[in-house]
Protein backbone atom coordinates (compact mmCIF):
# COMPACT_ATOMS: atom_id res chain seq x y z
CA UNK A 1 0.00 0.00 0.00
CA UNK A 2 1.63 3.43 -0.69
CA UNK A 3 2.30 5.69 1.99
CA UNK A 4 0.40 8.97 2.68
CA UNK A 5 2.49 11.90 3.78
CA UNK A 6 1.53 15.35 5.13
CA UNK A 7 3.45 18.70 2.94
CA UNK A 8 1.53 21.43 4.38
CA UNK A 9 -0.72 22.76 7.17
CA UNK A 10 -2.82 25.80 7.57
CA UNK A 11 -4.81 27.27 10.18
CA UNK A 12 -7.14 29.84 11.05
CA UNK A 13 -8.51 29.39 14.93
CA UNK A 14 -10.05 31.74 17.86
CA UNK A 15 -6.80 32.33 19.45
CA UNK A 16 -4.19 32.64 16.63
CA UNK A 17 -4.19 33.06 12.55
CA UNK A 18 -1.69 31.13 10.38
CA UNK A 19 0.36 27.80 11.54
CA UNK A 20 2.80 29.77 13.79
CA UNK A 21 0.56 32.02 15.57
CA UNK A 22 -1.87 29.48 16.41
CA UNK A 23 1.05 26.90 17.38
CA UNK A 24 2.98 29.59 19.46
CA UNK A 25 -0.75 30.32 21.12
CA UNK A 26 -2.10 26.91 21.76
CA UNK A 27 1.72 25.86 23.36
CA UNK A 28 1.51 28.95 25.48
CA UNK A 29 -2.06 27.77 26.71
CA UNK A 30 -4.01 31.07 25.00
CA UNK A 31 -7.60 31.41 25.45
CA UNK A 32 -9.80 32.06 22.32
CA UNK A 33 -13.14 32.82 24.42
CA UNK A 34 -14.60 35.96 24.54
CA UNK A 35 -18.09 37.81 24.24
CA UNK A 36 -19.97 36.39 21.42
CA UNK A 37 -20.47 39.65 18.71
CA UNK A 38 -21.35 38.43 15.23
CA UNK A 39 -25.18 38.26 16.58
CA UNK A 40 -27.20 39.39 19.37
CA UNK A 41 -26.85 37.11 22.21
CA UNK A 42 -29.04 39.62 24.91
CA UNK A 43 -32.15 36.67 24.93
CA UNK A 44 -29.65 33.76 25.78
CA UNK A 45 -28.23 32.62 29.24
CA UNK A 46 -24.80 32.14 27.13
CA UNK A 47 -22.96 34.50 25.50
CA UNK A 48 -19.33 33.65 25.47
CA UNK A 49 -18.05 31.87 22.27
CA UNK A 50 -14.38 31.36 20.18
CA UNK A 51 -14.92 33.68 17.32
CA UNK A 52 -11.78 34.17 15.11
CA UNK A 53 -10.29 37.94 15.86
CA UNK A 54 -8.78 40.63 14.05
CA UNK A 55 -9.36 38.55 10.76
CA UNK A 56 -8.61 40.12 7.03
CA UNK A 57 -9.06 38.35 4.08
CA UNK A 58 -6.61 39.81 0.97
CA UNK A 59 -8.76 40.99 -2.06
CA UNK A 60 -8.61 37.21 -3.91
CA UNK A 61 -12.27 37.91 -4.62
CA UNK A 62 -13.93 40.26 -7.58
CA UNK A 63 -17.41 40.67 -5.74
CA UNK A 64 -16.79 42.51 -2.03
CA UNK A 65 -19.57 40.96 -0.78
CA UNK A 66 -18.33 37.00 -1.57
CA UNK A 67 -15.21 38.02 -0.14
CA UNK A 68 -16.78 38.83 3.05
CA UNK A 69 -18.83 35.82 3.25
CA UNK A 70 -18.02 32.97 1.23
CA UNK A 71 -15.60 30.09 3.14
CA UNK A 72 -13.55 32.77 4.41
CA UNK A 73 -11.63 30.54 6.95
CA UNK A 74 -11.42 27.46 4.85
CA UNK A 75 -9.92 29.23 2.12
CA UNK A 76 -7.48 31.05 3.73
CA UNK A 77 -6.30 28.21 5.54
CA UNK A 78 -6.33 26.12 2.29
CA UNK A 79 -3.96 28.87 0.81
CA UNK A 80 -1.25 28.16 3.81
CA UNK A 81 -1.54 24.32 3.48
CA UNK A 82 -0.55 24.94 -0.49
CA UNK A 83 2.19 27.82 -0.18
CA UNK A 84 3.90 25.29 2.70
CA UNK A 85 3.71 22.46 0.45
CA UNK A 86 5.02 24.35 -2.74
CA UNK A 87 1.97 23.34 -4.50
CA UNK A 88 0.36 26.81 -4.96
CA UNK A 89 0.74 26.63 -8.56
CA UNK A 90 -0.11 22.99 -9.85
CA UNK A 91 -0.42 24.04 -13.75
CA UNK A 92 2.59 21.53 -14.37
CA UNK A 93 0.81 18.89 -12.95
CA UNK A 94 -1.61 16.38 -13.97
CA UNK A 95 -4.69 18.43 -11.96
CA UNK A 96 -7.25 15.55 -12.34
CA UNK A 97 -4.95 13.92 -9.73
CA UNK A 98 -5.29 16.82 -7.54
CA UNK A 99 -8.46 16.35 -5.20
CA UNK A 100 -10.11 17.92 -2.45
CA UNK A 101 -11.96 16.93 0.65
CA UNK A 102 -13.53 18.98 3.05
CA UNK A 103 -15.65 18.71 6.88
CA UNK A 104 -18.03 20.62 8.06
CA UNK A 105 -21.29 20.72 10.12
CA UNK A 106 -23.22 22.58 7.74
CA UNK A 107 -21.71 24.71 5.18
CA UNK A 108 -22.52 28.27 5.72
CA UNK A 109 -25.52 29.52 7.42
CA UNK A 110 -25.30 33.13 8.57
CA UNK A 111 -25.86 34.49 5.23
CA UNK A 112 -29.19 32.48 4.84
CA UNK A 113 -30.35 33.66 8.47
CA UNK A 114 -29.49 37.34 7.77
CA UNK A 115 -31.53 36.87 4.79
CA UNK A 116 -33.96 34.70 5.90
CA UNK A 117 -35.24 36.33 9.32
CA UNK A 118 -35.54 39.76 7.51
CA UNK A 119 -39.00 39.06 6.17
CA UNK A 120 -39.98 35.91 5.59
CA UNK A 121 -43.37 36.61 4.03
CA UNK A 122 -41.51 38.20 0.89
CA UNK A 123 -41.18 35.38 -1.64
CA UNK A 124 -37.71 37.06 -3.06
CA UNK A 125 -36.42 37.34 0.56
CA UNK A 126 -33.69 35.02 1.17
CA UNK A 127 -31.89 35.03 -1.87
CA UNK A 128 -28.88 37.03 -3.04
CA UNK A 129 -25.22 36.54 -4.48
CA UNK A 130 -24.12 35.42 -0.94
CA UNK A 131 -26.43 33.02 -0.57
CA UNK A 132 -25.81 31.74 -3.98
CA UNK A 133 -22.75 31.30 -3.78
CA UNK A 134 -22.81 29.34 -0.03
CA UNK A 135 -25.26 26.55 -1.32
CA UNK A 136 -25.55 24.25 -1.25
CA UNK A 137 -22.37 23.26 1.21
CA UNK A 138 -20.68 21.61 -1.84
CA UNK A 139 -19.59 25.37 -2.53
CA UNK A 140 -16.77 24.93 -0.61
CA UNK A 141 -15.01 22.72 -2.49
CA UNK A 142 -16.36 24.07 -6.05
CA UNK A 143 -14.61 27.75 -4.99
CA UNK A 144 -11.48 25.76 -4.12
CA UNK A 145 -11.14 24.08 -6.90
CA UNK A 146 -11.38 26.90 -9.09
CA UNK A 147 -8.84 29.31 -7.40
CA UNK A 148 -6.56 26.44 -7.19
CA UNK A 149 -6.72 24.60 -10.27
CA UNK A 150 -7.70 21.00 -8.91
CA UNK A 151 -9.75 19.23 -11.19
CA UNK A 152 -9.87 15.53 -9.49
CA UNK A 153 -12.45 14.51 -7.15
CA UNK A 154 -13.85 16.33 -4.87
CA UNK A 155 -15.99 15.81 -1.59
CA UNK A 156 -17.76 17.71 1.07
CA UNK A 157 -18.24 15.42 4.39
CA UNK A 158 -21.62 16.66 6.33
CA UNK A 159 -21.36 14.08 9.41
CA UNK A 160 -21.54 16.32 12.75
CA UNK A 161 -18.23 16.89 14.64
CA UNK A 162 -15.90 13.85 13.07
CA UNK A 163 -16.81 15.58 9.45
CA UNK A 164 -12.98 16.42 9.15
CA UNK A 165 -11.57 12.69 10.34
CA UNK A 166 -14.54 11.16 8.06
CA UNK A 167 -12.65 13.48 4.95
CA UNK A 168 -9.05 12.91 5.98
CA UNK A 169 -10.26 8.91 5.51
CA UNK A 170 -11.75 9.37 2.45
CA UNK A 171 -8.36 10.94 0.88
CA UNK A 172 -6.18 8.55 2.76
CA UNK A 173 -8.32 5.66 0.72
CA UNK A 174 -8.06 7.70 -2.64
CA UNK A 175 -4.31 8.03 -2.07
CA UNK A 176 -3.38 4.51 -1.52
CA UNK A 177 -6.01 3.35 -3.95
CA UNK A 178 -3.66 5.30 -6.09
CA UNK A 179 -6.41 7.71 -7.89
CA UNK A 180 -5.21 10.76 -6.85
CA UNK A 181 -1.31 12.33 -5.90
CA UNK A 182 -2.60 15.26 -3.81
CA UNK A 183 -5.36 15.67 -1.59
CA UNK A 184 -6.19 18.99 0.05
CA UNK A 185 -8.05 17.95 2.79
CA UNK A 186 -9.30 19.13 6.37
CA UNK A 187 -12.58 21.34 7.46
CA UNK A 188 -14.11 24.96 8.27
CA UNK A 189 -16.70 26.75 10.25
CA UNK A 190 -18.17 29.88 11.14
CA UNK A 191 -20.70 29.99 14.37
CA UNK A 192 -24.22 30.17 12.58
CA UNK A 193 -26.97 31.34 15.24
CA UNK A 194 -29.18 28.34 14.45
CA UNK A 195 -26.18 26.06 16.06
CA UNK A 196 -25.58 28.36 18.93
CA UNK A 197 -28.85 28.00 19.69
CA UNK A 198 -28.57 24.33 19.25
CA UNK A 199 -26.15 23.83 22.01
CA UNK A 200 -27.84 26.38 24.17
CA UNK A 201 -31.40 24.63 24.10
CA UNK A 202 -29.85 21.38 24.72
CA UNK A 203 -28.25 23.07 28.15
CA UNK A 204 -24.88 21.94 26.56
CA UNK A 205 -23.04 25.20 26.36
CA UNK A 206 -20.79 26.45 29.04
CA UNK A 207 -21.51 29.98 30.22
CA UNK A 208 -18.02 31.28 30.69
CA UNK A 209 -14.75 28.60 30.02
CA UNK A 210 -14.43 25.46 28.47
CA UNK A 211 -12.83 23.06 31.01
CA UNK A 212 -12.46 19.63 29.40
CA UNK A 213 -11.34 16.52 31.99
CA UNK A 214 -11.97 18.73 35.16
CA UNK A 215 -14.94 17.58 37.68
CA UNK A 216 -16.12 21.54 37.78
CA UNK A 217 -17.17 21.28 33.62
CA UNK A 218 -20.02 22.79 32.55
CA UNK A 219 -20.55 22.21 28.96
CA UNK A 220 -19.14 23.15 25.84
CA UNK A 221 -17.74 26.55 24.01
CA UNK A 222 -18.71 27.27 20.58
CA UNK A 223 -15.85 27.65 17.92
CA UNK A 224 -14.91 28.21 14.96
CA UNK A 225 -12.28 28.06 12.55
CA UNK A 226 -10.55 26.12 9.74
CA UNK A 227 -7.96 23.79 9.81
CA UNK A 228 -6.78 21.90 6.25
CA UNK A 229 -3.61 19.80 5.32
CA UNK A 230 -2.18 18.76 1.61
CA UNK A 231 -1.53 15.38 1.85
CA UNK A 232 0.03 13.48 -0.99
CA UNK A 233 1.81 10.34 -1.71
CA UNK A 234 5.43 9.61 -0.36
CA UNK A 235 6.84 8.64 -4.00
CA UNK A 236 5.15 12.25 -5.18
CA UNK A 237 5.87 13.87 -2.30
CA UNK A 238 9.58 12.61 -3.05
CA UNK A 239 9.67 13.66 -6.68
CA UNK A 240 9.39 17.19 -6.01
CA UNK A 241 11.63 17.11 -2.26
CA UNK A 242 8.63 17.79 -0.58
CA UNK A 243 8.34 18.92 3.35
CA UNK A 244 7.20 16.62 5.15
CA UNK A 245 5.22 16.94 8.87
CA UNK A 246 3.93 13.48 9.14
CA UNK A 247 2.84 10.05 7.56
CA UNK A 248 -0.83 9.25 8.20
CA UNK A 249 -0.62 5.58 8.95
CA UNK A 250 -4.70 4.63 9.20
CA UNK A 251 -7.72 5.55 10.49
CA UNK A 252 -11.07 3.54 12.34
CA UNK A 253 -14.40 4.15 12.09
CA UNK A 254 -17.50 3.40 14.09
CA UNK A 255 -21.08 4.08 14.57
CA UNK A 256 -22.59 3.19 17.93
CA UNK A 257 -26.06 5.08 17.13
CA UNK A 258 -26.30 4.87 20.77
CA UNK A 259 -28.38 8.47 21.04
CA UNK A 260 -29.01 11.34 19.21
CA UNK A 261 -26.94 13.40 21.13
CA UNK A 262 -25.19 11.20 24.33
CA UNK A 263 -22.16 9.27 23.96
CA UNK A 264 -22.59 4.99 24.60
CA UNK A 265 -21.83 5.52 28.46
CA UNK A 266 -19.24 2.53 28.08
CA UNK A 267 -17.80 4.52 24.80
CA UNK A 268 -18.48 1.00 22.74
CA UNK A 269 -18.01 2.87 19.67
CA UNK A 270 -15.31 5.43 20.71
CA UNK A 271 -12.99 1.88 21.52
CA UNK A 272 -13.95 0.17 18.37
CA UNK A 273 -12.76 3.41 16.38
CA UNK A 274 -9.49 3.69 18.08
CA UNK A 275 -9.36 -0.67 17.82
CA UNK A 276 -9.98 0.10 14.33
CA UNK A 277 -7.29 2.48 13.80
CA UNK A 278 -4.35 0.59 15.73
CA UNK A 279 -5.32 -2.00 13.39
CA UNK A 280 -5.00 -0.44 9.88
CA UNK A 281 -1.89 1.29 11.03
CA UNK A 282 -0.07 -1.33 12.39
CA UNK A 283 0.54 0.17 15.45
CA UNK A 284 0.80 -1.01 18.87
CA UNK A 285 -0.33 0.00 22.05
CA UNK A 286 3.09 0.66 23.19
CA UNK A 287 4.11 3.09 20.21
CA UNK A 288 1.37 5.48 20.76
CA UNK A 289 3.24 8.84 22.50
CA UNK A 290 0.31 11.30 22.79
CA UNK A 291 -3.32 11.84 22.09
CA UNK A 292 -5.44 14.64 21.07
CA UNK A 293 -8.49 13.82 22.50
CA UNK A 294 -11.81 14.74 21.30
CA UNK A 295 -12.51 16.43 24.97
CA UNK A 296 -15.42 18.81 24.66
CA UNK A 297 -15.43 19.59 28.22
CA UNK A 298 -19.26 17.86 28.49
CA UNK A 299 -19.87 15.78 31.43
CA UNK A 300 -20.32 12.35 29.88
CA UNK A 301 -18.43 12.84 26.83
CA UNK A 302 -15.41 13.33 28.59
CA UNK A 303 -15.98 10.29 31.10
CA UNK A 304 -16.71 7.91 27.86
CA UNK A 305 -13.47 8.91 26.18
CA UNK A 306 -11.58 8.41 29.33
CA UNK A 307 -13.33 5.03 29.36
CA UNK A 308 -12.54 4.42 25.95
CA UNK A 309 -9.40 5.09 26.29
CA UNK A 310 -8.33 2.67 29.32
CA UNK A 311 -10.11 0.22 28.01
CA UNK A 312 -8.19 0.14 24.90
CA UNK A 313 -4.67 0.94 26.49
CA UNK A 314 -5.40 -0.72 29.65
CA UNK A 315 -2.31 -0.34 32.24
CA UNK A 316 -0.76 2.35 29.98
CA UNK A 317 -3.52 4.18 29.92
CA UNK A 318 -2.54 6.64 32.68
CA UNK A 319 1.09 6.90 31.16
CA UNK A 320 0.22 8.90 27.85
CA UNK A 321 -0.41 12.29 28.06
CA UNK A 322 -3.97 13.17 26.68
CA UNK A 323 -5.17 16.79 26.02
CA UNK A 324 -8.20 18.55 24.05
CA UNK A 325 -7.13 21.93 22.69
CA UNK A 326 -11.28 22.61 22.41
CA UNK A 327 -10.61 23.85 26.26
CA UNK A 328 -8.65 27.18 24.32
CA UNK A 329 -10.10 27.36 20.75
CA UNK A 330 -13.76 25.81 21.27
CA UNK A 331 -16.21 23.26 19.46
CA UNK A 332 -15.24 23.97 15.97
CA UNK A 333 -17.52 21.19 14.90
CA UNK A 334 -16.81 20.10 11.41
CA UNK A 335 -13.67 21.49 11.80
CA UNK A 336 -12.46 20.53 15.03
CA UNK A 337 -10.73 16.99 14.06
CA UNK A 338 -9.25 18.49 10.96
CA UNK A 339 -7.86 21.21 12.78
CA UNK A 340 -6.77 19.04 15.68
CA UNK A 341 -5.09 16.77 13.09
CA UNK A 342 -2.72 19.23 12.02
CA UNK A 343 -2.14 20.21 15.46
CA UNK A 344 -1.28 16.21 15.78
CA UNK A 345 1.03 16.88 13.01
CA UNK A 346 2.62 19.56 14.62
CA UNK A 347 3.11 17.61 17.83
CA UNK A 348 5.20 15.22 16.04
CA UNK A 349 7.27 18.13 13.76
CA UNK A 350 7.75 20.10 16.76
CA UNK A 351 9.00 17.80 19.58
CA UNK A 352 5.55 19.23 21.78
CA UNK A 353 2.10 18.79 22.99
CA UNK A 354 -0.09 21.17 23.78
CA UNK A 355 -1.92 21.78 27.53
CA UNK A 356 -5.72 21.36 28.17
CA UNK A 357 -5.99 24.75 30.28
CA UNK A 358 -9.00 25.86 32.31
CA UNK A 359 -7.98 22.30 34.27
CA UNK A 360 -7.96 22.80 38.16
CA UNK A 361 -9.79 20.12 39.91
CA UNK A 362 -9.88 16.26 38.73
CA UNK A 363 -12.00 14.11 38.27
CA UNK A 364 -12.34 10.70 39.86
CA UNK A 365 -13.86 9.40 36.93
CA UNK A 366 -11.39 11.16 34.46
CA UNK A 367 -8.26 10.02 35.91
CA UNK A 368 -5.50 10.39 32.82
CA UNK A 369 -2.68 12.83 32.05
CA UNK A 370 -4.56 15.57 30.74
CA UNK A 371 -1.54 17.72 30.34
CA UNK A 372 -2.72 20.62 32.60
CA UNK A 373 -2.61 23.95 32.17
CA UNK A 374 0.99 23.85 30.56
CA UNK A 375 2.03 22.85 27.42
CA UNK A 376 5.09 19.81 27.53
CA UNK A 377 8.09 19.42 25.36
CA UNK A 378 7.98 15.42 24.52
CA UNK A 379 9.56 13.47 21.78
CA UNK A 380 6.32 12.47 19.84
CA UNK A 381 6.37 9.55 17.31
CA UNK A 382 2.93 8.48 17.33
CA UNK A 383 -0.30 10.32 17.58
CA UNK A 384 -3.78 9.38 17.76
CA UNK A 385 -6.42 11.47 17.02
CA UNK A 386 -9.77 11.09 18.71
CA UNK A 387 -13.50 12.73 17.11
CA UNK A 388 -16.75 10.98 18.45
CA UNK A 389 -19.41 12.94 16.43
CA UNK A 390 -23.53 12.91 18.02
CA UNK A 391 -24.90 9.88 16.74
CA UNK A 392 -22.35 7.89 17.81
CA UNK A 393 -20.09 8.95 14.47
CA UNK A 394 -16.59 8.25 15.42
CA UNK A 395 -13.86 8.33 13.59
CA UNK A 396 -9.58 7.96 14.72
CA UNK A 397 -6.83 8.94 12.93
CA UNK A 398 -3.12 7.94 13.43
CA UNK A 399 -0.22 10.06 12.66
CA UNK A 400 3.32 8.52 12.86
CA UNK A 401 6.54 10.64 12.40
CA UNK A 402 8.37 10.26 9.10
Amino acid sequence: MPRVVVTGLGLVISNGIGVKNAWDALMNGKDGTAELKSFDTSQYKVHRACEVKDFKLDTVFENETTANTIHKYTYTAAREALKDSGLSDVSGYDRERFGIAIGTLAGELPPFEYLLRKAPEDKANGFDMGVALTYPPSSITTLLSEDFGFEGPNMVSLNACSSGNHAIAWALDLLCEGKVDVMLVGGGELIPQTEFTHFHNLKALAPEKCQPFDKDRKGLVIGEGAGIMVMETLDFASKRNANIYAELKGYGMSCDGHHMTAPHPEGAGAIKAITNALSMARVSHEDVDYINAHGTGTPLNDIMETLAIKSVFKERAKEIPVSSIKSMIGHTMGAASAIESVVSCLAIKNGAIPPTIHYKTPDPQCDLDYVPNEGRELKVNCVLNNSFAFGGNNVTNIFRKF
